[in-house]
């Protein structure tokens, strides 16, 4: 039997409005056809969420309109849901027809969404995720798929395409084989399925391109944006190592990848950040400032970030993209999908990307525990750790993670942030007690077995008998409280496994007072307020403005100077407005609570050290 195809057809339609045209054309079997003899129809969906970010995103608002004919007659296509399409076929149609019938569908999607997560289109460059564009007919998901990317025009410099998916053989290439899109041609990509279509984007545009091989794998680097002196060699130098300690992490007999090609795609702006993972490349968001410059040694502070964003984003290849929760398997993409386990695949990730880096001698040991610490920071700055258990927070990603407000220090915490020190804790104790015979990679790799490479999801209750197996420790007792209460994890005896100690170190402010701010020329805008602080207690609210505080007027010099000189017990009289009413706040400072955390090496441990992760070569 003939396998049903779906051509899609991707046209640069109209950059300076940011406007995609996008067609599809297939032939549909009338068993595949929806409803009954005298009212037949299909269907078209997009997805409303993407993969690697939990909310609902609703890509379907960016679609313009939606216009179909089937058999060469324009057919009613009526829109039935917020990103459900209907074509309707009357009778004379589908009675005409031997064993099929030939739908044509174009529609137009709106492209100014400059993130990793959508679509984006200029002069200069376009870019997508397959999420954004491509509508897909309800019981043709496994079909098999041609996608075409088109460029109309004349005269226009040439684009440089970074996709995962295979080219159609004889396609134009540049050195390090990214097709090359010319004014007035088109680039033809195949997929085995709708799934495997919308998880391989595509960045084209003039692009800045190096390569490098790891293990036996090319890995491509295409970047839009970067400054002409952008030192992409070195970046792909750097990354060389990281890659290879990857691979031979979860494979460490065969250091076999599960991909033979894999693509970083960085956007380079003038300020954000952020990545998204895929089974064989990674879009990535990242300051152009703070990445390296040619003939300039020493990197700029940010730079070791990008290398664990880098390294965060390729080891999802394995951790989330091949074992992922059950509850993602298959993912339903047009509603959320609910887990507890994101602190393993989300958390453990932010673990690795960095540990990573330090085993592949991209980050010293000073470099790594400053990490850390940070991390800690950030786990500990707020009270939202004490009302939010971590497995709570990956099942409730969906309305408050991606949804933060005012208010999020206090009612949440992060699946990223406390998932990596739930890793740092479980690690620890893996090492502690088989005397370093056995680690959490162990664990990891045993995953990779069970689930990566047999395409099982991880249950919900599994996890902890997973860890068992791979070390023989029962860890169940642990885990549960580090993941589902609001326990404080011991993290100090964690690194005190290694030899190191845990202490809070004094900040620069003299006195504490709760809240975060954002200074604008008529005063301090309140972002958020901590639960328990002073200026809590004061009655101090978010949105509120202030004004004055002392008998001065508010600027972000004098609150700088109050903070470094007041005592604690000290009363401030503050003045601000809510919205238009003119309020008054007595804030009494409280102690200082430095939010600074420093790792640091114990000159007499007073116990037998086990060898650190981080050392691990």
């Amino acid at each position: 039997m003939k396998r049903t195809m779906l051509h899609y057809l991707v046209e640069v339609a109209d950059p300076k409005g940011h406007y995609f045209d996008v067609q599809l054309q297939v032939e549909i079997p009338l068993s595949k056809l929806q409803g009954a003899q005298a009212d037949r129809w299909v269907d078209l969906t997009l997805p409303a969420w993407i993969p690697g970010s939990y909310l609902i995103r609703e890509f379907a608002r960016n679609i313009l309109y939606v216009k179909s004919t089937v058999n060469g007659a324009e057919s009613v296509c009526a829109k039935v849901g917020k990103d459900h399409w209907r074509v309707h076929l009357d009778a004379a149609m589908v009675t005409s027809a031997h064993s099929s019938v030939l739908l044509l569908c174009h529609w137009r999607v709106y492209a100014w969404d400059l993130s990793v997560r959508g679509a984006h289109l200029d002069d200069t460059h376009g870019f997508f995720n397959g999420t954004s564009l491509f509508l897909c007919p309800t019981g043709l998901e496994n079909s098999h798929i041609e996608l075409i990317v088109s460029r109309p025009g004349e005269n226009l410099v040439d684009w440089v395409v970074a996709c995962g998916l295979p080219s159609q053989p004889g396609t134009l290439k540049d050195a390090h084989g990214c097709p090359v899109l010319k004014a007035g041609g088109q680039v033809k990509f195949t997929a085995p399925d709708y799934d495997s279509l919308i998880d391989h984007p595509i960045e084209m545009g003039a692009l800045e391109v190096e390569s490098f091989e790891a293990l036996g794998v090319k890995h491509v680097f295409a970047v839009y944006g970067a400054d002409k002196d952008l030192d992409l060699q070195r970046i792909c130098i750097d990354m060389k190592p990281v890659c290879e300690a990857q691979i031979a992490l979860f494979e460490p007999d065969h250091k076999r990848a599960p991909f033979d090609t894999y693509w970083f795609m960085l956007h380079a702006a003038d300020n954000g950040y952020g990545g998204l993972e895929h089974r064989n490349s990674t879009a990535l968001l990242f300051n152009n400032a703070e990445l390296p410059q040619r003939g300039v040694e020493k990197a700029p502070k940010g730079y070791e970030g990008f290398l664990g964003l880098c390294s965060h984003e390729y080891f999802h290849s394995w951790n989330v993209k091949r074992m992922k929760p059950a509850a993602f398997v298959p993912y339903d993409l047009t509603q959320e999908n609910y887990t507890r386990l994101l602190w393993i695949f989300e958390g453990f990730t932010s673990y690795y990307d960095d540990l990573m880096l330090a085993r592949a001698g991209k980050l010293d040991e000073a470099g790594y525990l400053k990490s850390v610490g940070r991390t800690i920071a950030q786990v500990m700055k707020g009270p939202g750790r004490l009302n939010q258990s971590v497995a709570d927070s990956s099942f409730d990603a969906w309305t408050k993670y991606y949804r933060q407000d005012e208010n999020a220090p206090n009612s949440i915490v992060s699946y990223y942030t406390k998932g990596a020190l739930v890793a740092l804790c479980l690690d620890s104790a893996i090492r502690q007690q088989t005397a370093g015979k056995k680690s959490l990679d162990d664990v990891m790799r045993l995953m990779w077995q069970r689930k990566g490479l047999t395409g099982k999801g991880l249950h919900e209750d599994e996890f902890a008998t997973l860890v068992e197996e791979a070390t023989g420790i029962d860890l169940q007792q642990q885990l549960q409280q580090w993941t589902h209460s609001t326990v404080e994890l011991p993290l100090s005896d964690a690194l005190k496994t290694y030899g190191f100690s845990l202490a809070q170190s004094p900040g620069e402010e003299a006195v504490y007072l709760g809240l975060n701010g954002q200074f604008k020329p008529e005063g301090m805008l309140v972002k958020q307020v901590i639960n328990g602080s002073p200026a809590h207690v004061a009655g101090v609210s978010a949105g509120d403005v202030l004004v004055a505080i002392g008998g001065k007027r508010l600027t972000e010099g004098n609150y700088k100077r109050l903070l470094a000189s007041a005592r604690p017990g000290e009363n401030f009289d503050v003045i601000g407005f809510r919205a238009e009413r003119l309020m008054e706040f007595a804030v009494r400072a409280g102690e200082a609570a430095s939010n600074e955390w420093l790792i640091e090496k114990l000159d007499k441990p007073g116990h037998k050290v086990v060898p650190c992760p981080w050392q691990n070569r």
